[in-house]
């Protein structure tokens, strides 16, 4: 015997140990007792009028969609254990477009109408299982993950309330609404509710201490003995407790599968059906919409995540699955049933639903009258259970765990959900949802950093004089690094702080933006930059775009934003500061941009004037070509060198094999000074960009000026340190700026 095959053995004998059997076979009982109710009350919903006579037949083919959904979705949801159940939404419209089909056919015959409104059902069925099932097949499912949590929150705790709705209304037979709310309170009427009420809470209260899979089947069985004990005791016959409301109506007598014989449906008036196909077409867009956030709302329950795509695929494929068969009613996933199940029982097994189609086939065949002495109490109390719960959870729990503006949200849903309706509900969510994260993004800062070009300098390359001379006007360049999505709210803020800047420091003569952070800008975002370009044009700035994607560009070009000399565009925020950098350095009198010779460059570095050439002496001369390499990273560290002219480009070598530029230098700046005084390896890569003047300092000849002339070598090792230590001044700096 194969692996596989022992692994199925043990699988099913696990399965059929009495305490896995147990909870499975009741919770199926409970399932089918639900949904026969929904059948039977959906049934003569859509079979109603002229075809009353032919209510039987509707329940029967309404039980079949529950055995067919119960299968597959059984077999094939992403959880072990989830139910289905009829569906009210989708009835009510399939409800609607019967009517109407039966009011546009007065001179038909009730043949011709039975299976015009059967066409149109199974037309429905089919048209919606192959929309869940496309939808999931194109990876859809994941819409409800944008859903936001407090709308989910509402979403479950309007459910629970519509449970409460339902489990009174099981047990009273009337609406729980303020015209019946005195009616709920006479004495033959608190017979019905309050020991279901009862049952509800205790059963709430032991399950938020306690948690077995044996309890529930427990406490449903220890009800339904005590119900029937306080009969016997009280000398009540089941004649008079039914005549009382404690027991479900009567189902029909014998069996319920009344197929309809195929041929009929040659009587179908398509017209009739093409008439309706506005409502024909809504069903499957509410019963996806249905399944993404009863599957959402299930997760949250569970407390396990579903593959939403496969759930509509599952939902797809049963309800496909029924209307071929002729099923009745749309159904899926069932957030109730799956949760009470799952999270409150602890079955994890799929067996459940199929017990639950078994139970459905036998009452289709054997016909319902033993369902009829379940007593009400103890089911209404278990819907009573499931609805308190989803409201203990998010109204009482949630106020301790969510923000208050959070849980008002959650509130409002409910508000509307009990007022309006489920799915009105959920929108009027998501528009507050929506509402509150703009006001609340409006408040994130749009700069991610705020930077000058004192702090901030480009990696041009650039001479000792002319860093210097940056460092000191530097402040003329105010640097923003903009961050996500502009729009209107954060567009205009951003305006404000330039025009803010402005007026306290008015000596800025460039404003750059960089946009590599920027996921995308609206119409209203383009609007505040066309207004920020004529302030610049007002106040005689310049405006520099820089790191701006293809699709922002664009936008920014239809609206007129980057067509004034006042602004320019540049592919990386480095080039942007470089560009301004050089309109600074233009202030610099022509005479003082000359490169000066090595000897002059040094004055600054010797008091005395007399120790220049005695420290030239020891170095060697180079004249290189670009292209040429002075050192490789990993090279023994053996010279440095001072520019008189030209440009040397620093690079460091990535793990990838690729290169990185850290700097460019110009005349004037030493190259390798860190690493020949730590007389280590370098860690970086010098390479010459283009014909330059070079002097070397190797470190023999280092030593050989320590030995003779110790006071110039001593002047030049201060004269680094100093060096070295502007530059970590300048990098502290630009950290600190980042950081704020």
């Amino acid at each position: 015997m194969q692996l596989q095959d022992k692994q199925l053995i043990r699988q099913l004998r696990e399965e059929f140990q009495l305490r896995r059997l147990l909870p499975n076979l009741t919770m199926g009982l409970v399932a089918t007792i639900i949904d026969a109710i929904y059948a039977i009350s959906f049934a003569a919903l859509i079979f109603s009028g002229v075809l009353s006579p032919y209510a039987s037949t509707g329940i029967g083919l309404a039980l079949l969609s529950v055995a067919i959904t119960s299968i597959v979705i059984a077999l094939t949801s992403s959880l072990s254990g989830m139910l289905t159940s009829l569906q009210e939404a989708p009835t009510a419209i399939v409800a609607l477009t019967a009517s109407q089909i039966v009011t546009q056919m007065p001179a038909a015959s009730i043949s011709e109408t039975l299976f015009t409104v059967m066409a149109a059902i199974v037309l429905i069925n089919l048209l919606t299982g192959i929309f869940c099932f496309v939808f999931g097949r194109l990876k859809l499912g994941n819409f409800p993950r944008f859903i936001p949590y407090p709308v989910v929150g509402g979403f479950l705790a309007g459910t629970g309330w519509l449970l409460t709705q339902g489990a009174i209304s099981l047990m009273t037979d009337f609406p729980l609404d303020m015209a019946h709310l005195p009616q709920l309170f006479q004495p033959n009427h608190l017979i019905q509710w309050l020991p279901g009420l009862g049952f509800a809470i205790l059963v709430l209260l032991i399950l938020r201490r306690y948690s077995h899979a044996l309890i529930m089947p427990g406490l449903i069985l220890s009800a339904i003995a005590l119900f029937y004990l306080i009969l016997a005791v009280t000398h009540t016959s089941i004649a008079t407790a039914r005549t009382s409301g404690l027991f479900l109506d009567p189902f029909p007598e014998g069996g319920l599968w009344q197929p309809l014989p195929l041929s009929g449906f040659l009587q179908t008036n398509w017209q009739a059906i093409g008439a309706q196909t506005g409502q024909i077409l809504t069903v499957p867009l509410i019963t996806v919409l249905a399944v993404l956030l009863k599957a959402t709302g299930i997760e949250l329950a569970t407390k396990q995540d579903l593959d939403l795509n496969c759930e509509l695929q599952a939902a797809g494929a049963a309800n496909l699955a029924s209307g071929l068969a002729g099923g009745l009613i749309i159904g899926f996933q069932s957030l109730s049933l799956s949760t009470l199940s799952y999270a409150k029982i602890g079955i994890k097994s799929r067996m459940v639903g199929l017990f639950k189609a078994l139970l459905c086939i036998l009452l289709l065949f054997a016909g319902g009258a033993i369902i009829s002495y379940f007593p009400k109490p103890v089911l209404g109390g278990m819907l009573l259970f499931l609805g308190l719960d989803y409201l203990v959870e998010w109204l009482y729990d949630a106020w301790f765990k969510l923000p208050k503006i959070d849980y008002l949200m959650v509130v409002l849903i409910l508000m509307v959900i009990g007022a309006v309706g489920l799915l009105e509900g959920v929108a009027v969510g998501l528009v507050v949802a929506i509402v509150l994260f703009v006001i609340n993004y409006s408040q994130v800062k749009v700069t991610k950093h705020v930077l000058s070009g004192a702090t901030y300098p480009s990696h041009a390359a650039r001479s000792w004089q002319q860093r210097r001379f940056l460092q000191t006007e530097g402040n003329q360049i105010y640097i923003l690094e903009l961050q996500g999505f502009l729009f209107f709210g954060t567009a205009n803020k951003l305006v404000e702080q330039i025009r803010l800047r402005l007026r306290q420091l008015p000596s800025v003569k460039s404003v750059v933006l960089s946009f590599q952070a920027v996921t995308g800008l609206d119409s209203s975002a383009v609007l505040s930059f066309s207004k920020l370009q004529q302030v610049a044009q007002q106040q005689q700035f310049d405006l520099v775009f820089t790191n701006v994607s293809p699709t922002i560009q664009r936008q920014l070009q239809q609206g007129n934003c980057l067509q004034e000399r006042f602004c320019q565009l540049f592919p990386d925020l480095d080039r942007g500061i470089e560009w301004c950098e050089n309109q600074i350095l233009e202030e610099i009198p022509q005479r003082r941009r000359r490169a000066l010779p090595l000897a002059l460059q040094l004055d600054e570095l010797f008091p005395n004037a007399d120790y220049i050439p005695v420290f030239m002496d020891y170095l060697e001369e180079l004249t290189v070509e670009a292209g040429q390499v002075l050192f490789q990273s990993g090279d023994a560290a053996h010279a440095l060198y001072l520019i008189e002219t030209g440009e040397v480009t620093v690079l460091l070598q990535l793990e990838s094999g690729q290169t990185h530029r850290i700097q460019s230098l110009g005349a004037g700046n030493l190259v390798g000074e860190t690493d020949f005084f730590s007389q280590a390896l370098y860690q970086t890569s010098a390479i010459v960009n283009q014909p330059s003047a070079l002097y070397c300092l190797s470190q023999t000849a280092l030593q050989q000026l320590q030995q003779d002339h110790l006071e110039v070598a001593a002047m030049f090792q201060q004269f680094v340190i100093r060096w070295v230590s502007e530059r970590l001044s300048s990098t502290y700096k630009e950290i600190t700026d980042l950081l704020k």
